[in-house]
């Protein structure tokens, strides 16, 4: 797979994690144990769609960002090379999306800091 692909693969992810409403789940396993266990088993799916839809399933997801379905398109010609990396690296594919998600929620909060505006400065 060539490292541009692979990077798309791992900013999908990164959403579809950052998407999650992880307060929501109730399990004894930690949500990174969870989130790879079901990026592999999402990976079995006969298509790329199909793998994406299954794993937002998982997570009671009913739909997913924009980017999140533009990237899929765009990885559509390569989807049997990408399904086969997801389940043959699973653990190392998630964790670097989980890497990149919180690099994403660190760069967001960011920005939001950056363009704040306290109320009481907006009242003349």
């Amino acid at each position: 797979m060539s490292p541009e692909n692979e990077k798309k693969v791992i900013e999908l992810l990164a959403i579809i994690y950052n998407t999650i409403d992880w307060a929501k789940m109730r399990t004894r396993h930690g949500s990174y144990d969870i989130f790879n266990h079901r990026v592999r088993a999402a990976s079995r799916r006969a298509t790329l769609y199909e793998a994406v839809s299954k794993l937002a399933n998982y997570f009671g997801l009913q739909s997913l960002p924009q980017e999140a379905i533009v990237i899929t398109q765009e990885l559509r010609p390569y989807e049997r090379e990408v399904l086969n990396k997801l389940y043959l690296e699973h653990i190392p594919m998630s964790m670097l999306a989980i890497m990149r998600a919180k690099e994403m929620r660190e760069n967001a909060r960011q920005k939001e800091l950056v363009f704040h505006v306290p109320e009481e400065g907006l009242k003349s």
